[in-house]
């Protein structure tokens, strides 16, 4: 387990094994992680092009425990532009969520340039890399990304009913655990 820690850490640029955590898919990774994160009075800034993975979790946090979701619609390419997110930003936007590579549309998101608004605005940035890991180049020491989810069975070319999660350090502390 240290040994594929590492390598995933290594692969996605991640500061160290530490910030690697398995989960039971890239599904229960997102979960985890918006269930953990967000909380009563939250505003969360997603788009239209989201897997279910993303839409049915916010939705239900948005019935149930009084967060607030704007979804952003993308341009004519299938992109959401930066300046698009910078004008949904709120002072109580605590988390923006996008998945990097689309396998719907082919879209690839500027996850750079949008993680550059979410870090201005003070918010934290989820990236659902579901598509993405191990097909394109991410490494998150140069982009800022506080969470980076994938299935492990995708790009990664590991088992079904595997995940990763990538945490910035410091992001551990604002999770509420569920398990």
């Amino acid at each position: 387990l240290d040994q594929c820690r590492q390598r995933a850490a290594t692969l996605l640029g991640a500061e160290s094994s530490e910030r690697v955590i398995f989960t039971y898919s890239g599904t229960d990774g997102l979960n985890m992680t918006l269930a953990g994160f967000c909380r009563r009075g939250d505003h969360v800034i997603t788009t239209e092009l989201e897997h279910n993975s993303v839409l049915r979790p916010l939705r239900y946090l948005s019935e149930n425990r009084g967060v607030e979701v704007t979804r952003l619609s993308p341009r004519a390419d299938g992109r959401v532009e930066p300046i698009d997110v910078q004008a949904a930003m709120r002072p109580n936007t605590r988390l923006v969520v996008v998945q990097h590579a689309s396998n719907v549309t082919g879209a690839i998101q500027p996850i750079a340039d949008i993680g550059e608004v979410v870090r201005a605005g003070r918010s934290r940035f989820l990236v659902d890399a579901a598509q993405s890991a191990g097909h394109l180049p991410i490494d998150l020491s140069k982009v800022p990304v506080d969470v980076l989810v994938s299935p492990g069975h995708k790009g990664l070319l590991g088992p079904l009913g595997t995940g990763v999660v990538c945490l910035r350090a410091g992001f551990e502390h604002e999770l509420e655990p569920l398990r």
